[in-house]
């Protein structure tokens, strides 16, 4: 079987629907015991670092900011 490939590389935003999609699929919480890093996520895949943007919006959000 073929391993999945995460698509950080050609994203830098995600919002809607996506988010809870792609964070299951791809990302786990860098330390959700510490309250500054509550709202970050790591790539499973590359690496790379996710934030969830504070305060309340409509839709969910994740920006890619590593």
């Amino acid at each position: 079987m073929e391993e999945t490939n995460c698509s950080c590389e050609s994203l830098e935003r995600l919002e809607g629907a996506s988010v809870p999609a792609y964070t299951k699929a791809f990302l786990e919480n860098v330390d959700a015991s510490d309250p500054a890093q509550k709202n970050l996520y790591r790539c499973r895949v590359c690496g790379r670092i996710w934030e969830k943007p504070k305060g309340v919006t409509a839709r969910p959000k994740l920006v890619r900011i590593g």
